[in-house]
């Protein structure tokens, strides 16, 4: 995939550059931009029970700095990611595993401004139905969706929210839903606030993240999350939420259908 080839060549472009004017710290503990927390498609560790549905959402993944990059006055952060989501669906005594949707990004986290980062990035996904999944619906309906999209975010720092809001879009130059669709846009805006101490290290917050895409005529996917964290300095974060999601399937094979959930679960950042 393009962005796996583009990681060795950056790579190597900055350490040439080290010799000179350049200073590259390999697998930094920094990281400039924290999770996007009521987002469905960010890259952690999650298992969350949906209240509404007896189903359980998994993600399988998370987010590695890879390198820190001093060139001209400005630092660079060079981030691999990729997460994994499935659906887990009761079935009796067992569970049917309905979907595998796949994210893998590179990204560059500039800060350009007291407390404002940009970044920019490429990034691949496919969203697959499983064995059980196709088992049960029938192959005629298993779609093949898979994007590859460049990003383009700003972050900026709130002391009113004691958080940050954010917004940016992700650019699909290559697009299938079983054709073509390229060129459409994924805008996507949220904010993280209130970080109400609680008790020890633990604190309160309140989060949402708004989706609206272009394959379906800009509708939206809407998440409000509020839950209890304890988290660090670099962003890592455990966290226990409770979150309400409604708009737009986020997954792939059900792109076109309205779903409302809310759901209970456990969240890894890092």
């Amino acid at each position: 995939m393009t962005i796996f080839r583009l990681l060795p060549l950056m790579l190597f472009f900055t350490l040439l550059q080290a010799q000179d004017s350049s200073f590259v710290v390999l697998m930094p503990k920094e990281q400039f931009i924290p999770s996007f927390t009521a987002s469905g498609t960010e890259h952690r560790l999650s298992y969350a029970k949906h209240l509404t549905t007896g189903s359980f959402f998994a993600g399988l993944g998370g987010s590695i700095p890879t390198a820190l990059v001093r060139l001209w006055g400005l630092e660079c952060l060079v981030t691999v990611s990729g997460t994994v989501y499935t659906t887990l669906v009761s079935a009796g005594v067992k569970f049917q595993v309905t979907n595998a949707d796949y994210y893998a990004d590179v990204t560059f986290d500039i800060p350009v401004a007291e407390g404002t980062v940009l970044r920019i990035g490429s990034g691949h996904t496919s969203h697959h139905l499983v064995d059980d999944a196709v088992a049960l619906r029938g192959s005629s309906v298993v779609l093949n969706y898979a994007r590859d999209y460049l990003q383009f975010f700003a972050v900026h720092n709130v002391s009113l929210l004691r958080g940050f809001v954010y917004g940016g879009t992700y650019y699909n130059r290559s697009f299938i839903i079983n054709t073509h669709r390229d060129g459409l846009f994924l805008i996507q805006l949220g904010a993280d606030g209130g970080n109400l101490p609680l008790t020890g290290s633990l604190e309160v917050y309140g989060a949402v993240d708004l989706k609206y895409r272009g394959e379906v005529n800009f509708g939206s996917s809407q998440s409000y999350q509020i839950g209890i964290r304890a988290k660090n300095e670099f962003f890592r974060a455990a966290r226990l939420a409770y979150t309400y999601r409604t708009g737009m399937e986020e997954r792939g094979q059900f792109y076109d259908q309205r779903i409302t959930t809310q759901s209970i679960g456990l969240f890894f950042d890092f």
